[in-house]
């Protein structure tokens, strides 16, 4: 994963702590969305079949959640799908 500044702080990060984190899923959404995020991933993104923008819950560093929505793009990287992302923070104090 490569971040820039604006995402890590969003969730509570360094840069390079984002860099070097676990998996996406398990360290950045909240548990009650993993599903969701998973399923467009698996159904949208890695068959390379279009681009999708979605909710969720976010989850920062702390632990605290906030809402968020993401630009899923499918591209491929030396023969691999992969996603990039536009994530941005929608209005509401989450949790």
């Amino acid at each position: 994963m490569i971040c820039n500044e604006q995402l890590a702080k969003m969730f509570g990060y360094s840069v390079k702590e984002m860099n070097d984190a676990p998996p996406w899923l398990e360290t950045f959404v909240a548990e009650e969305d993993r599903h969701n995020f998973a399923w467009n991933y698996q159904n949208r993104v890695a068959p390379l079949a279009c681009p999708v923008t979605f909710r969720f819950t976010a989850l920062r560093k702390d632990g605290s959640t906030f809402h968020a929505e993401t630009d899923m793009i499918p591209i491929a990287f030396a023969g691999h799908a992969i996603a990039y992302h536009f994530v941005r923070q929608l209005g509401g104090l989450g949790r």
